[in-house]
């Protein structure tokens, strides 16, 4: 079907037309139409809808009355697919079945519904392309806003296209970051050339000229501006004066042409402004109940103000606002409660709810209770958001003062899990000047720590989790240890720049606690964990190392039977890290990967992927690491995260690469120091000093390290950081200050009894010793990390163990450790290290070429992923599944795999894909 361009949007019109070939081409596209009410976003998506033949075109609209109404918007856009609901994963199925009302069972993840709906999608356009257009998506319940945010974000190959129309964006927006077209109003051409359609007659050019000038060339203002006023006043220019803001005008426009039509029509157009669905059997009865009879309609019809069909529809978003605003407050409490009336009790509760509080000319508890049992009905569904909005009305409506603070509270907590930190301290604000009692204070205490916490991550979001964890004991100690838990992760974020709640006061408070019956004896593997943690910070490694070692051997061997291993995994992977177990770490960081794509806890794999990546670069495997870095950032994408999560600097450090390492750390340094991050500051020391002793800058090395060693907040990294000191100290002359720093160490090695701190430990006495001593050091360490995972440890032991017989003058013992070092670091891709032992190498008399890594380089890190998932044998859904991606999608990428590698088949690839191994055997 052809369709004209609208005037003076030609350049729009293009950009549609290439999003509708692409659509056809099999790619698929995501697009936000940004601009004023008026300027035409609505025109352009009437436009896409005309052109896109051969599509199927599916549309909705954002009504500002149904945002409380979680996944309201996406029921528009799903419905005609749900037919294919039993198509889906069962996990996927169950989570969007019960976020729509469809089924019954646990509140779904947010992530789960937007994976099932990429599914459906998928599904959807596999006969033909599919267009998804939603107008006034300002007005999108939250969690429709960012389901569809996550799913434009996933497209790829599914012949899938989201148009978005939205207004010019005020705050948080989950649609920043698509692709967009911002409109503007038309050009003065056009714009004269629009207005002469409904101007009459002759104007005064430079009356013209005014009127295009104060509408800036918005479409709707030039056309509807004009009604309602005389032709005096059209061609004096005077009714177009002094309006504060456009859409006020536009409003005011709409306002008089509603004041012109008879009571009874302005009353059932009030009718319909209330009842956002646009139901026409609900708002004649609605109005029926008011004694407006259905012919009421007409003259509003003839005006232009509505479109009489299967829904009545407003001519625009402003006309609604513009009936509405005209209403009187009695007026409005009539019609809402005429629809409460009107709307099914049994199959519509939530929206009589809202009506009937809209309806309420004061305090109602009936009301009120009514809202919270709609509040626990939306959180059923994952509509955290919506059940905020409900309570918080219910609170409004409360007559007993406890029972609005309590109700408040409530919605202050859920704001919070909706990602709304402001609003949840403004509730929070109003519930604690009520009548709270302890308990209830304790909770309020915890969403503020909450708040500071993801806001700021740092300074004082811990002395906060203490003072609620301290409130919490007398009334929940499982919660109070569970605070007491996110005080210490607060603190250990926060490091040197934590005001009043240190790392030292957690601990020693957690302890006290303990000692005075607050809180109860360790029971599940989190408070064993916690306590040794307390233990090793207050009394160091030698109490502390063998209780966490306990604690993790019970971790390991119970969470395969717990219900929410995923509650526990994270923690184990730091206490892993502390006591230098590299097997628990792994095990830990690959386990916490799989159940959180298995469980499809996407908010939590941040955390698991930026695990996973530390560990497979500490076995020297950067292919890998890339691989899950790239995905974290992916997710973090979606999903929102502390800078402290992503990778990108540590990869450019294992790869020795100095001035990329320096960019990364100093584009984070001014966020990271206003979030209060202070252990980032120790993390980016050891970065640095790694890479500075690999290009053999020693010097620098040293002045990095010097600040941190021995600092009560590199626990989980002191193993790394110590010995990077030690080496910069030897290595710069100044063996005496690598003194206390390899003593530590060694107490931290004898504390843990593990073969990774014992090799490090052995390595850097290894650098401050002489003779006979010094090589029994070095076979040591070289024994140690031999039985581990640490492959860049070994290199390192191997690299030093040679430099040391060179300069022992035993050329022929040093060429085999240094040419084992050079292939170890090339197969890893550590350039900085490589050319260390290359350099080594060549001054005992041998020359060696350089080399690169044997990777498939060819392939992006995604693709790499799926090639790797691939050649294990899942099949395309259960790569989507893992990765958050549809099958189409999946298979999309494995094509252009098998084009840059030459393949046909998957056996084919899974031979590629164990050559391109860089793990040396």
């Amino acid at each position: 079907m052809s369709q004209p361009a609208l005037l003076g949007r030609r350049r729009e019109c293009e950009l549609l037309d290439r999003v509708v070939s692409s659509l056809r081409g099999g790619q698929s596209r995501a697009l936000v139409v940004r601009g004023e009410p008026g300027v035409g976003k609505s025109a352009l998506l009437d436009y896409l809808g005309a052109t896109a033949s051969g599509c199927q075109v599916v549309r909705a609209t954002g009504v500002e009355s149904e945002m409380e109404l979680a996944y309201a918007g996406l029921h528009q856009l799903c419905a005609p697919y749900l037919g294919r609901l039993d198509d889906l994963p069962a996990p996927q199925a169950d989570a969007l079945g019960v976020a729509f009302g469809l089924r019954s069972g646990e509140v779904p993840d947010r992530f789960l519904v937007g994976l099932a709906v990429l599914g459906l999608v998928s599904g959807g356009a596999a006969e033909k392309p599919l267009v998804w257009l939603v107008d006034d998506a300002q007005w999108l319940d939250r969690a429709t806003a960012q389901t569809l945010a996550f799913v434009a974000r996933r497209l790829a190959a599914e012949a899938v296209g989201l148009v978005f129309a939205v207004r010019d964006d005020d705050g948080d927006d989950p649609l920043a970051g698509l692709e967009e077209l911002r409109l503007g109003g038309l050009d003065d051409a056009s714009s004269r050339e629009l207005l002469d359609t409904v101007i009459t007659g002759s104007l005064d050019e430079r009356v013209r000229d005014r009127i295009v000038a104060e509408t800036g060339g918005n479409p709707l203002a030039l056309l509807e501006l004009h009604r309602g006023l005389t032709t005096a006043e059209i061609a004096g220019g005077f009714g177009v004066a002094g309006a504060p803001r456009l859409s006020g005008q536009i409003e005011e426009s709409f306002a008089r042409r509603v004041a012109a039509l008879p009571p009874p029509s302005q009353l059932l157009l009030l009718v319909a402004a209330a009842e956002p669905v646009g139901d026409p059997v609900l708002i004649l009865q609605a109005a029926a109940q008011l004694a407006v009879d259905a012919a009421a309609l007409g003259p509003a019809t003839d005006a232009g103000l509505v479109e009489f069909g299967g829904r009545i529809q407003f001519r625009h978003p402003l006309v609604r606002s513009a009936v509405y605003g005209s209403g009187s407050d009695e007026d409005r409490r009539r019609v809402h409660r005429a629809l409460a009336e009107a709307t099914d009790r049994e199959a519509d509760p939530d929206r009589r709810a809202w009506h009937l509080a809209a309806a309420a000319s004061g305090l109602d508890e009936t009301v009120a209770a009514d809202l919270e049992r709609s509040a626990e009905r939306a959180r059923s569904r994952g509509g955290i958001a919506a059940g905020a909005a409900f309570h918080e009305r219910a609170a409004a409506l409360t007559p007993d003062p406890s029972e609005r603070a309590r109700r408040t509270l409530v919605a202050a907590e859920d704001k919070f899990r909706a990602g709304l930190p402001q609003d949840a301290l403004r509730l929070l604000t109003i519930a604690e000047s009520g009548p709270l009692d302890d308990h209830e204070r304790a909770r309020g205490d915890l969403v503020r720590a909450h708040v500071s916490y993801a806001t700021a991550r740092g300074r004082d979001s811990p002395a906060l989790f203490l003072r609620a964890a301290r409130r919490l004991a007398p009334y929940d100690q499982g919660a109070a240890r569970d605070t007491y838990l996110e005080a210490f992760l607060a603190a250990l974020s926060a490091g040197r720049m934590a005001h009043d709640g240190g790392i030292v006061e957690v601990a020693e408070d957690v302890l006290s606690a303990e000692r005075a019956g607050a809180l109860a004896r360790p029971a599940r593997p989190a408070d064993h964990l916690l306590h040794g943690l307390a233990v090793l910070v207050t009394g160091g490694y030698a109490q502390g190392a063998p209780l966490l070692r306990d604690a993790l051997d019970a971790l390991r061997k119970e969470v395969a039977s717990d219900d929410d291993p995923l509650r526990w995994l994270w923690l184990g992977c730091l206490v892993a890290r502390v006591v230098a177990d590299d097997a628990a770490f792994e095990e830990l960081a690959d386990l916490q990967v799989r159940l959180a794509r298995r469980a499809g806890a996407v908010s939590l794999l941040p955390v698991a992927l930026s695990e996973l990546t530390t560990a497979a670069l500490l076995r020297g495997d950067v292919v890998s690491a890339s691989t899950a870095a790239a995905e974290t950032g992916s997710v973090m994408l979606a999903t929102g995260g502390p800078v402290s999560l992503e990778r990108a600097g540590w990869l450019a450090a294992f790869r020795g690469d100095a001035e990329e390492t320096a960019h990364v750390i100093d584009s984070r340094r001014e966020g990271v120091t206003r979030r209060g991050e202070g252990q980032w500051f120790i993390a980016t020391e050891w970065m640095s000093a790694m890479v500075f002793n690999a290009l053999g800058r020693y010097e620098e090395a040293l002045a990095t390290t010097e600040g941190s060693a021995g600092h009560p907040y590199d626990v989980g990294i002191a193993s790394w950081y110590l010995p990077e000191h030690v080496e910069a100290a030897v290595r710069s002359g100044r063996p005496e200050r690598a003194t206390a720093s390899a003593q530590r160490l060694t107490a931290i090695a004898e504390a843990c009894g593990t073969d990774w701190a014992l090799g490090l430990a052995a390595r850097s006495r290894a650098l401050l010793s002489d003779g006979d001593e010094a090589e029994e050091l070095y076979r040591e360490a070289l024994d140690h990390l031999g039985r581990t995972r640490i492959r860049t440890a070994e290199a390192r032991a191997y690299l030093l163990y040679g430099e040391w017989l060179r300069r022992d003058n035993r050329r022929e013992d040093a060429r085999g450790r240094l040419r084992t070092a050079y292939e170890m670091f090339t197969a890893m891709g550590n350039d900085a290290f490589a050319e260390r032992a290359r350099r080594e190498l060549f001054a005992t008399g041998e020359r060696v070429r350089r080399r690169s890594v044997d990777t498939v380089d060819e392939l992006t890190a995604q693709e790499r992923q799926i090639a790797e998932l691939a050649a294990e044998g899942q099949t395309n859904a259960e790569i989507g599944t893992a990765l958050f991606l549809s099958p189409r999608t999946v298979e999309w990428h494995l094509r252009k795999v098998f084009a840059k590698l030459g393949l046909t088949s998957r056996k084919q690839l899974r031979d590629a894909v164990r050559g391109g191994d860089p793990t040396p055997t």
